[in-house]
Formats: C-alpha cells, structure tokens, sequence
C-alpha cells in the first residue's frame, strides 16, 4: 500500500507543485494587499533569507523607526521593548506599531488616538478584547479583518456550530482511528509533532489502525512549497489537505477541513475520530463524527488561553488579557467542547483538575502521559565528551542545556546567566541550546553580552535523526521554564525523554514538571527554584564537580523513564476506544 501511494504522489508531483505554488501565491497575494507592513514583518519572522534583506530595509527608516526596526530584525528583544518604553505614548508610526504586537507590547498600541485603526483593532485582539477590536474597524476600509475578527469570535463562543453539511452516507463497520492534526513531521519539528507520531505508533502498535490528516493548507501555508498529499513516515500516513486556493475566512477554512476530512473517512473508513487541542480542531471533528455517525475523542495536550499569555511580554498586558472577553470565551468553549467529546486525553493531573474545573466529567478524561519508546531504555549512551567531537564541538567543559523549541517561557535565558555565574565562580561550565523559535536571536545577543562566546552554542534546528546525538553531547539537560500559567500546567516532552537517554536532568520546581520527573528525582535533586539563575549556577556546579550526584541523577531518571514507556500508555488509549465499541 505504502509503496502504491507514493508511485501515485510522484506521478501527480508536478501537479502538486502548481496547486502548492497557486495556494501560496494567492494567500501572499491577498495579505500583501491587505497590509503591506504586517506582511513584510511576518516574512521576517519566517524565512532568514527575507529577514536579511528587511534589515538592510531598515537602514531606510528614519529615527526611532529606523532603530526599532533594525534591533527587531536582528532578534534584540530586549533592545526593542526598551525602545518602545522610551518612545511609548501617542503617535506611533504605523511600522513601530506593527513591531510592537511582534513583540508582545499590544498595550502599547490598543489605547494610542492616533494610531492607525487597523493596528489598534489587532492590538485589541491581541490582547483578547474582541468586541473592542471590532468596533475599531468601523468605517475603516478594512473588510475581509473585520470579517475575520466576527468568524473567529463567532467559532470561540460557546454554543456556535460549523454551518457544514456533509452528502454521504455514514460509515459502516468501520476499523481504526483517524486523526486529524494541526502539523506533522516531517514539515514541523516540536515537541506537538514528535507526540503525535509517538501516540500513532503506538495505537498502530495497539491495534487501532491509525491514519492521520494535518490542518487545510499545511504545510503549504509555513512555506513547505514541495509538499506531497500524503507523507509516510515509519508506516504512518500523513494525509494532506491541500486545496488550490484556501477560504478567505476562519469558518470557511473549517468548513475546507470539513470536506477534507469527511473525503478522506470515506475512503478509508474508520470507526472512531480524535484530535487535539485547539478549538478549531474540535469544531470540525465533533461535525465530522456527527455526521458520519462515529464517536470522537479530544486530546487536550494544553490550555490555548495560557499559551496565549504568554506570548505578551508585559505584566500589564496579561492581567488585561486575563481579564478579557476572548480568555473568557476559549476557556468556555474548550471546556464546552472537551464536554461534547466521547472521551477525552489530557497529560497531567493538574490538566485534568483544570478540566473538570470547568466542567468537564472526571470520569471521562483519561491520563495519557508523555512517554517514551521502550528501546531507548536499552540504548548505551555514550560520553558526552565523545558525542560532542561527533557533532564539532569541544570535548573539554562541562556542557548543559536542552533540545527544544526556543520560546520566552522555557527559560533559556536563565540558563545562560547561571552558566555565566558559574564560569565567573571558576567552573568550566558551557551551554548549548539545540533548535529555533522566537527567543532563539535574542539568546544569542544575551550570549554575547554575558561574555559567554564559543561557551555558548545555539546550532539552531538540527535533522531529526541527529537529535539523539546532539542531546548525547549534553553532560546535564536543564529545562528551566520560568513561572507562568502555561508552565504550571502543560507538561513538556522533553524530560521524559531525557531520562530515558540516560541523561542527568534538571527541572524548574514547576507542578506538570515535578509530576513528569517523579518522586525519585525530586529525591535526587532535580528540582531548582523556577526564575532563579543563582540557584541553577550553584546547582550545575555542585553536579559538575561531583559525578557521583550525575550518576544519581541519571539512574533515577532511567528507573522514573521505564514507567513511562509509549506500549503502556497505548493500554490506556486501547480501554478508551474499547468502552467505545472501537
């Protein structure tokens, strides 16, 4: 079957390639006419090559745009907030105003006269006062965001429908689970995607028959122009939906998804959907399964609202966020339609507890904890000094960090003024930071201004099958998230993993995080304070003089990593479908 799909997607490539390119083209086209500025901002954001040649761009500029401008480009966060602090107060130009969003200081925007309304209404939004953003777009020439902004307030509100219908007849005798995804590999590399294929193996291990389709237009829409209607990887079946032209709204998109996914269960004929978290996902799902008369599960592997806040950089813009019409509604209606599902997944206890808070039957979620493939128990690792002269770096140093997506709230920033606190105390300690996000340029200037050159790497995003030998490099993984509402309740992937390659693992003292680590490592001290580099510095100091204390680490967290593996979890997920009827 494998080997017929992919002769099938080569013989149809080049027609791929033009829908792809069509798609791409027309979704640039129309958001280039729109509003030129957020274009070229969010192009930056997205492709270096475009990035370069913005920066050259922003020597253009004149005067505090010029230098706002430049510093964002260059990935110098901190120097672009503190040139919003100083130039803060009404008249932003309509560039410093789009910068400002960028950079998670929508306050700053929202309450300016004589800003441009178009960027106060996204402002507004962004910080979660929908009604407001809406208002603001009155009288603007502005139509399809002022459409938009009423589609997506309409799909977050409790009790609004997907206006789809669907033509076929119901399945019938169906076999296996079909899942429909925000991304996958191998297009999107994070901690969502390595889950997801996790917990297909493992179904398909279970005997569920997995198939899975992504979002409309991925990954056509995050650049991958080459993209194939179904990618294969370890027998898995990524299916695409990849329309010429994507709708114009939220609502018509859904209904594309809609579409797509009722095409696709036709075909195959499953007995049961899942998806995941966020909202969208559930909208067009629960229609889906409705009308194919199938039930459906919801995985909910975070809360949308807390990721949310935690893109806004400021304190005054999450308590008005917090407070907002748009986090009332999303915790409504994830919890209205966790309610709707036939069964629901979650990571955590602290998870669970949020869910049924909200409403949401205890009796009907199940823990599916991250977990980890049972071979990598028995996978000798090797000296860290050895693995590093395997991917070019230096043998000698203590080494410390992570393999993660670089974002604001993992903490990084905290890892590097702990190792240069601790180098400043004589220890040679050394960081490397493996992968991309939003933080990733700022860290590098951080690294820089903490004297911390050729005793910091960033390599940036690495092929997956190198990351095993990258994290070998590490002589302790350090996941340092700082205290937000997002940390204290979404638990990440990558300890558990860690701990299964047998490395020494530090955690922030953080309650999804202590929950992954266990009692025994919190025993071994793998806890530090959250926020707190003195405490981090003398603790990975303590560790690099005293192997014994590694070994502690790292045989507890193989023994912690043993109960986790992805065969058991997949029992949990096998009883689920068989109350089913799956």
């Amino acid at each position: 079957m494998a080997s017929r799909s992919r002769r099938i997607l080569s013989d149809a490539l080049p027609l791929r390639l033009v829908g792809n390119a069509a798609m791409a083209a027309a979704t640039a086209a129309r958001s280039l006419g729109e509003d030129p500025t957020l274009f070229g901002i969010q192009l930056a954001r997205r492709f270096p090559l475009a990035r370069r040649a913005l920066v050259r761009a922003a020597a253009s500029a004149r005067g505090a745009d010029a230098a706002l401008l430049g510093a964002w480009m260059r990935g110098e966060l901190d120097a672009v907030r503190g040139i919003l602090d100083e130039t803060s107060g009404p008249g932003l130009s309509r560039l410093a105003a789009e910068v400002a969003q960028a950079a998670g200081r929508p306050e700053l925007v929202v309450d300016d006269p004589t800003a441009h309304p178009v960027a106060r209404a996204r402002a507004a939004w962004q910080l979660g006062e929908a009604t407001t953003a809406i208002a603001l777009l009155d009288g603007v020439r502005a139509p399809r965001l002022r459409r938009v902004l009423r589609a997506e307030r309409a799909l977050m509100t409790p009790g609004t429908r997907l206006r789809w219908t669907h033509a076929g007849a119901p399945t019938v005798d169906g076999h296996g689970v079909l899942h429909l995804l925000t991304n996958s590999l191998p297009h999107t590399q994070s901690g969502y995607t390595i889950r997801s294929h996790a917990v297909l193996r493992a179904q398909r291990d279970a005997g569920l028959a997995p198939v899975a389709m992504t979002r409309v237009g991925y990954p056509v829409v995050v650049g991958g122009l080459g993209a194939r209607a179904i990618d294969v990887i370890d027998g898995i079946a990524y299916h695409r939906a990849l329309p010429v032209a994507l709708a114009s709204t939220p609502d018509g998109r859904l209904r594309q998804q809609a579409d797509a996914l009722a095409a696709l269960a036709a075909r195959i004929g499953p007995a049961a959907l899942q998806t995941t978290t966020h909202y969208p996902n559930a909208v067009v799902v629960r229609e889906v399964a409705e009308a194919l008369g199938l039930p459906w599960a919801y995985e909910v592997r975070g809360m949308l609202e807390q990721t949310w806040l935690s893109g806004l950089a400021s304190d005054e813009a999450r308590e008005r966020a917090r407070s907002s019409e748009r986090y009332a509604l999303v915790r409504a209606r994830e919890a209205e339609l966790a309610a709707a599902a036939d069964a629901v997944f979650t990571l955590a206890d602290r998870m669970r507890d949020d869910l049924v808070e909200r409403g949401v039957p205890r009796e009907r979620i199940e823990l599916v904890p991250n977990g980890i493939d049972a071979a990598l128990l028995e996978r000798e690792r090797p000296a860290p000094a050895d693995a590093r002269l395997g991917v070019g770096l230096p043998r000698e140093g203590f080494w410390v960090g992570a393999a993660s997506s670089i974002v604001d709230y993992e903490g990084f920033d905290v890892l590097l003024r702990a190792v240069a606190q601790a180098r400043a105390a004589g220890h040679d300690i050394r960081a490397l930071l493996i992968g991309d996000g939003t933080a990733r340029p700022a860290l590098l200037t951080l690294a820089t201004e903490l004297g911390l050159d050729g005793a910091a790497v960033l390599p940036g995003r690495v092929p997956r099958e190198a990351a095993a030998q990258w994290l070998d490099a590490l002589d302790v993984v350090v996941v340092p998230r700082v205290d937000r509402e997002v940390t204290r309740t979404v638990a990440p992937l990558k300890p558990i993993e860690a701990m299964a390659a047998g490395a020494p693992l530090l955690v922030s003292d953080l309650p999804p995080l202590v929950e992954s680590v266990g009692p025994g490592m919190v025993a071994a001290g793998a806890t530090v304070p959250p926020g707190d580099a003195g405490a981090l510095a003398e603790r990975l100091a303590e560790i690099a003089r005293t192997p014994p204390a590694r070994e502690e680490l790292a045989d507890a967290g193989k023994r912690r990593a043993a109960e986790r593996t992805w065969g058991s979890v997949a029992q949990t997920y096998r009883d689920a479908y068989g109350r089913l009827g799956v």
